[in-house]
């Protein structure tokens, strides 16, 4: 079988000067069926699953994707919910999953879906045109259902950055979801939206059962509003949520104080066959080294996120190192609602003090590029006379007099205590930024916050920040994914709103031009570029590392990665 460019990870230990014999990296590439068909088979389904256990960095911060826009969460929610579209694993293009076809109206303000015949969610319910409207006008009205107090601690999501709003406001482009007949359903639409298609792809539009959303309503009474409510949807996956046994809530590493993992069980009567592995056990091991440690005794079977300084043991010792295209940015957020931020000079000074080249070679895996753009130079919209910051340390100096900065403490919150698909290691990247920030001048106060403690939420809570670190990920192609979520409104993260930069942007969300598009999205990154409400920094790499009782594990750009598709070691015995 062909190697793809991606999971090629040879070259990273040929930078150590390695021996190559004896510890050379086992690299494998998945080839991951289409999202419409069944995953492939060499014979009937085996009655005998193998028990996984992955290493993750935290968990999730809710189990219904619609309320959050992290990876980790929508990690677990990808093996039990389902999307009417899925991901073809080559393009990225969308394919039928839920949904066996669509169609667009000519006006491109109508999206007719037929829904796959016989899918049943895992607590009985079928898959209805009357269900899946009833999910679009959940996710349309989460404001009422939320409260504005929860909103208002939460991040840009995915219905309101997809649909320009959430029902009522006047932006808003979604209008009904029509039933036509029993597996017919119609998203009207008051203007088109070009990438919806895309889009609908990403785990927060995954559907399901209007019977389990019970548990939602009742953990929404029983909370307050500083948190998010506890529920199990019911989706239509190849796994179910399952329980944590009393062992399971020992701890992590070491008997570390980590959480209970989450426990994902096999449905025995996937449409598609049940999965091979199974049950599937995240356990939160945060700390990179200590996922490593676990990886090497057997207690783990893969962990992400493999680090620079993970790597060389790694293959050392012979394990699969699988990498990810880069599809993700880091990014240094500036707040210029701070008296001392909100001066351009002091901006244009913290861009040019950061050697980002430096910080791509020395702390992400070997591939990852210093970053000048939030889109990543994969989805073909580059700006070729963009206005950058070079790294330059007499013209940071000369700024930062200019701004009459005497040197008052700045706070600077970062995450700690997990890994990122664009942050596999918070604190060395933290410490290499500050170095660079305090030899031009800049006195930094550090507020690491563990990312368990809501570090989402603490951002635009300390009023008083000045920097933080923070990035996004990718999980549909197209840069409007990228933009609108940070952009596209007034931004607590930054302080920052730009009328133009918004027009521009829902401009590019109706547009059928490429050109048209590729155009207004270079005006974004301009407008963004002379504003500097944040830094790009770096496009990482980030790569997972599997065991030798795995053959194969899925690895995707967009991190569509199934736990069906994991090839385990074939067991010859009652034991592993």
């Amino acid at each position: 079988m062909e190697i793809s460019r991606r999971t090629v990870i040879t070259s990273l230990a040929a930078a150590f000067v390695l021996p190559m014999t004896g510890c050379a990296a086992q690299v494998r590439s998945e080839s991951v069926p289409d999202e419409s068909g069944a995953a492939p088979s060499s014979g009937p389904a085996s009655p005998v699953t193998v028990p996984v256990t992955i290493g993750v960095p935290a968990r999730p911060q809710s189990l219904d994707p619609a309320l959050t826009v992290d990876a980790e969460s929508h990690r677990s929610t990808r093996q039990v919910l389902e999307t009417l579209l899925g991901v073809d694993p080559n393009t990225g293009a969308p394919v039928p999953q839920l949904a066996s076809q669509w169609r667009v109206s000519d006006d491109g303000r109508r999206y007719t879906f037929s829904l796959t015949p016989d899918v049943v969610f895992h607590d009985g319910t079928p898959l209805t045109a009357e269900l899946v409207a009833a999910n679009f006008e959940r996710w349309s009205r989460l404001p009422e259902l939320l409260g504005q107090d929860r909103m208002d601690r939460l991040p840009r999501l995915a219905f309101a950055s997809v649909f320009g709003g959430f029902a009522g406001d006047e932006q808003c482009r979604y209008v009904e979801c029509q039933t036509v007949g029993e597996r017919t359903v119609s998203l009207v639409l008051s203007e088109p939206i070009v990438f919806l298609a895309a889009a609908l792809t990403s785990p927060p539009f995954a559907l399901s059962s209007p019977a389990s959303w019970a548990g939602f309503d009742r953990s929404l009474e029983e909370t307050g509003p500083e948190s998010l409510p506890d529920a199990r949807p019911a989706g239509t996956g190849p796994f179910r949520w399952g329980e944590s046994t009393e062992d399971d809530e020992a701890g992590g590493a070491d008997g570390a104080d980590e959480p209970a993992p989450i426990v994902l069980d096999v449905v025995p009567d996937y449409r598609h066959g049940p999965s091979a592995v199974g049950p599937v056990q995240l356990a939160v091991v945060s700390g990179a080294r200590q996922r490593l440690r676990e990886l090497r005794r057997g207690r783990l079977d893969a962990f992400d996120y493999v680090t620079p300084a993970t790597l060389r043991p790694l293959v050392q010792g012979g394990a699969q190192v699988l990498q990810r295209d880069p599809f993700s940015v880091l990014y240094l957020g500036m707040n210029l609602q701070h008296p001392i931020l909100g001066q351009l000079y002091v901006r244009q000074a913290a861009a040019h003090a950061i050697d980002r080249r430096a910080l791509a070679e020395e702390h992400f895996l070997a591939g990852s590029a210093s970053a000048d753009e939030f889109v990543p130079p994969s989805l073909g919209v580059t700006h070729p006379e963009l206005t950058t910051y070079n790294y330059d340390r007499e013209e940071a100096r000369s700024l930062l007099e200019l701004a009459g900065y005497r040197g008052e403490p700045l706070p600077f919150l970062y995450p700690v205590q997990t890994s990122r698909p664009y942050l596999p290691s918070p604190e060395p990247v933290y410490a290499r930024i500050a170095e660079d920030l305090a030899r031009v001048g800049f006195v930094l106060e550090p507020v690491p916050v563990a990312w368990e403690d809501g570090y989402l939420g603490r951002i635009p809570a300390h009023a008083g920040r000045a920097f933080h670190l923070l990035g996004r990920t990718g999980e549909y192609r197209d840069p409007h994914h990228f933009l609108e979520p940070l952009f596209g409104q007034h931004s607590e993260e930054f302080g920052y709103a730009n009328s133009l930069v918004v027009e521009n942007l829902a401009r590019a969300a109706t547009s059928s031009s490429t050109e048209t598009r590729t155009t207004l999205y270079r005006r974004v990154a301009e407008s963004v570029a002379l504003d500097l409400p944040a830094l790009p920094l770096v496009y990482p790499i980030s790569a997972v590392a599997a065991g030798h009782d795995l053959v194969s594990y899925p690895t995707s750009p967009v991190l569509a990665e199934r736990f069906d598709r994991i090839v385990p070691v074939e067991q010859t015995g009652p034991g592993r």
